[in-house]
């Protein structure tokens, strides 16, 4: 059975966040988050608004899939999965501040080694894991349409996992805030990109987003 997918990172967060790595900490969406979520909503299809969506249980996911206002009962179910990189002891430092004494490791994180481990935090190794078994969870879910609702760093990573790429290849892929992604999936397991709806910022978004 064919399977439509549609992959939705969230709606903006505070700019006082911006350019810092946020990966388990919740936050509340901006009030520019909100705004994005209107255009959200209309290019969206009702069958991916109805049925069904799995989803980060971080916060700014939560309040996004709110915002929503989905009439229907989608079949909802939270998946730790789809969480975002668990940064450890780097969560909320920007690029700049991590370049001053971690650039050996900064090195390994930008080469995506499975050893390499966020000080405290996740490995890469445990964080493709995840992805991978979402990917199974996907590929045998009776479901033809899936909404997936998470984050940047994680959605980069499944979507080279779906399209047989490369894991480390995540970086390729910039998904910026309330970005879609249209992908759909074949019998045999194989992906294709089918559409992007680039998210309407204004503002510059530097990189780690």
């Amino acid at each position: 059975m064919k399977k439509s997918l549609c992959l939705l990172r969230h709606a903006s967060i505070d700019r006082v966040y911006q350019g810092h790595y946020i990966g388990q900490k919740d936050v509340s969406l901006s009030s520019e988050g909100l705004l994005e979520i209107e255009r959200v909503r209309k290019e969206l299809p009702s069958q991916f608004l109805g049925g069904k969506i799995f989803l980060s249980p971080a916060k700014q996911c939560l309040e996004t899939l709110a915002s929503l206002q989905i009439d229907r009962d989608p079949s909802l179910e939270y998946k730790d999965e789809l969480k975002e990189f668990d940064f450890g002891d780097w969560e909320g430092y920007s690029f700049r501040e991590l370049g001053t004494g971690h650039l050996a490791e900064l090195t390994e994180w930008a080469n995506f080694a499975p050893g390499f481990r966020f000080p405290n935090g996740e490995s890469i190794g445990e964080i493709i894991s995840r992805a991978e078994k979402f990917k199974d969870i996907v590929l045998s879910s009776k479901h033809k349409n899936i909404l997936i609702l998470s984050h940047g760093g994680i959605l980069s990573l499944l979507l080279c996992l779906l399209l047989g790429m490369p894991a480390s290849f995540y970086l390729k892929f910039r998904i910026l805030p309330s970005t879609i992604v249209f992908l759909e999936v074949y019998q045999n397991g194989e992906a294709s990109m089918v559409k992007i709806v680039p998210s309407n910022l204004q503002r510059r978004c530097e990189w780690p987003g």
